[in-house]
């Protein structure tokens, strides 16, 4: 009586020649970098309702400060017959679009503290800007028979401090990212071109 062959000892899957695709080569171990896997730090503390007021009243009364002593070296003279464009309120919108364009930016690509926002953003950058006073001017305008003047203060408002933010959005973005990485966070200097095997050339 003879014994059937015993069978020939399988090649492991990862080995197996119809697993070699155009597909599967693009996967690796290697192309598995540390800022794409997601960390196991120690969470951060949150802050509690009465101490994100706290910092929004405290970045708000900072911020109207700064626009108060700005309408005050730049004072605009509004009489029934002259108007002057109001250019402290113009400025301060302008500068607290693009702050809080680039505050925001940043924060996108980099983590910040938990106080930034609430203090930074929503306090001192809402305090620093005002859209009343704006609504405020154009209708002193419009009372002093000025209705184009009026007009345009509003449109070029709305336009450059949208234009501001955006601005403050892509500069912030940049300034925030490591220096020699590329998006993926890998070191450019220490990238080389792989082949479809995964292994660096020559």
């Amino acid at each position: 009586m003879t014994s059937s062959p015993s069978p020939a000892p399988r090649a492991p899957r990862r080995d197996d020649p119809r697993m070699h695709t155009v597909e599967m080569a693009a996967v690796h171990l290697e192309d598995v970098i540390d800022s794409e896997t997601l960390g196991s730090g120690p969470a951060r503390a949150r802050l509690t309702w009465w101490q994100t007021a706290l910092l929004v009243a405290a970045g708000g009364a900072l911020g109207g400060f700064l626009r108060f002593t700005l309408s005050v070296l730049s004072p605009t003279v509004t009489t029934p017959t002259l108007v002057e464009l109001p250019w402290a309120t113009f400025g301060v919108n302008l500068l607290g679009c693009l702050a809080l364009g680039g505050l925001n930016g940043a924060l996108e690509v980099r983590a910040g503290r938990s106080w930034m926002q609430p203090l930074l953003g929503t306090g001192l950058c809402g305090g620093f800007t005002t859209f009343s006073a704006v609504v405020l001017e154009g209708s002193a305008m419009i009372g002093a028979d000025f209705p184009l003047l009026a007009l345009s203060y509003g449109a070029a408002t709305v336009v450059l401090c949208l234009g501001g933010l955006i601005l403050g959005l892509v500069l912030g973005r940049r300034l925030a990212e490591p220096r020699g990485t590329d998006p993926r966070g890998t070191d450019v200097r220490d990238a080389e071109p792989r082949d479809a095997d995964g292994e660096g050339r020559a």
